[in-house]
């Protein structure tokens, strides 16, 4: 499962150090560009409740495999394009098979892990998406240099290879069959409004256009409407809201959303700053971002061991700490610091990250029966990306076309005043769940078509 989650942010992060070359390539301005970035970011937040839900119905195994031949293909097709518009859309959709990947991945470790032991797995499994994400920028440098911005594409095909084997070699677990697809377009329709709405909405800031931007704060409240609307009349949606019923769900899916805005709003504007402000070359952001994430691979297996012992609302709430005091202290030096300073809050950000990622899975993830595990980790996995989207629009609207230090210490005091509302939410993660198969809300009732079937 580690092997299959490494590769969904090993593509988010390793194409974004080659949207220069990709520019210059296609000749498309700045603004297209970007959309490599933000077509893929939307692409799987609005398909991972749709990949939990197949992964529920199909077999999470199976989706998996599904997933990492689509990984494939689109790799292929990518490296192959000879137009902008055929590169987003293979782009697209390597962002549908990480949807298909990454939620179908904890949702297998929760079906096939005993309970007692499934903090430490969702530990390893996070150290390897955390790691993913720290050599993304460092692999598709040296594949720059190598040969150009199509070999980030290319090198994706072992990799995919390679895990197609492992993930083949593990057991198949068993899915409801059709009846728990559930599969509604329109809900879908309104997933993509809202994620597109906030994407556009930062597209337009930086453009400095009032129309588009007129337009995507309308799309964001008149999709969320169309999704509520939908969901009361219909009793059901690809996020199914009755998930967040449970206080430990709910909780932990707020800390999830929070602490991803506080650190992807960091991975983006620290290069930023660091560039405008300072002239910092490549080579020293890259490597204070890859101290932020080395404490995050190194911290992450070991919490969620304690996460098992200690219980996760206890790492949560340590975590989120640690997060909101890294994130504090970075606003509080951000006043032309030396490097070394600089590093201090990034790691400490990296720490509290690595100690509550296992934990908040392992609190959402058993709040419910295995069964559900797919529908609850791909709503669950939605919310990381819920957090990442806000981050860029929050960049977006808070930074101008060139930025002072003023305007980075608001964005970073905001960004700190987010690692508030973590804490807070962690508050709410109750002391002890009930043992997640026994005395909780039964399949069939929460899914009333199951009744009679499944």
């Amino acid at each position: 499962m580690a092997a299959a989650s490494f590769l969904a942010p090993l593509n988010s992060s390793m194409v974004a150090v080659a949207l220069p070359d990709i520019r210059s390539s296609f000749g498309v301005s700045v603004s297209a560009a970007t959309w490599l970035i933000s077509g893929y970011l939307v692409s799987v937040a609005v398909a991972q409740p749709v990949g939990g839900r197949l992964g529920d119905a199909f077999g999470c195994r199976r989706m998996i495999l599904v997933g990492l031949a689509v990984l494939l293909l689109s790799s292929l097709g990518a490296a192959a394009s000879t137009t902008y518009p055929l590169l987003l859309l293979t782009r697209s959709l390597q962002g549908v098979s990480a949807a298909m990947v990454m939620p179908t991945a904890i949702a297998y470790l929760r079906k096939r892990t005993p309970v007692e032991r499934l903090g430490a797995a969702l530990g390893v499994n996070g150290a390897a998406v955390s790691l993913g994400a720290a050599l993304g920028p460092v692999i598709g440098a040296a594949l720059l240099v190598f040969g150009g911005w199509r070999w980030l594409f290319i090198v994706n095909v072992p990799l995919a290879l390679f895990a197609l084997v492992v993930v083949w070699r593990v057991p198949a677990d068993s899915g409801r069959g059709r009846s728990g697809r559930q599969f509604d377009p329109f809900s879908l329709l309104a997933l993509a409004g809202v994620f597109l709405g906030m994407a556009i909405l930062g597209s337009a800031r930086r453009l400095d256009n009032g129309a588009l931007t007129v337009a995507a704060v309308a799309m964001l409240p008149a999709a969320i409407a169309f999704y509520l609307v939908r969901f009361r009349l219909a009793g059901s949606g690809l996020v199914d809201l009755r998930l967040f019923t449970k206080r430990s769900y709910s909780a932990a899916a707020a800390t999830v959303s929070l602490s991803n805005l506080v650190m992807y709003t960091t991975l983006i504007a620290i290069p930023l700053y660091l560039a405008d402000t300072r002239g910092v070359g490549d080579g020293a952001i890259g490597g204070l971002l890859f101290g932020m994430s080395v404490a995050i691979v190194v911290v992450s297996p070991v919490a969620g061991r304690y996460a098992d012992g200690l219980g996760s609302r206890a790492m949560i709430v340590a975590g989120s700490g640690v997060l909101l005091a890294g994130s504090a202290v970075l606003w509080a030096v951000l006043h032309h610091p030396p490097l070394v300073v600089l590093a201090i809050p990034l790691v400490l950000m990296g720490v509290g990250l690595g100690l509550c990622q296992a934990a908040q899975q392992a609190a959402a993830l058993k709040a419910w029966p295995g069964e559900m595990a797919g529908s609850a980790a791909g709503t669950l996995s939605m919310m990381r990306y819920v957090g990442s989207i806000s981050g860029t629009a929050l960049i977006a609207a808070l930074l101008s076309e060139h930025p002072g230090e003023s305007e980075f210490r608001l964005l970073f005091l905001v960004v700190a005043s987010a690692g508030v509302a973590c804490v807070g939410a962690s508050l709410l993660v109750p002391r002890r769940s009930r043992r997640p198969d026994s005395g909780n809300t039964p399949v069939a009732e929460f899914e009333p078509e199951l009744a009679t079937g499944g």
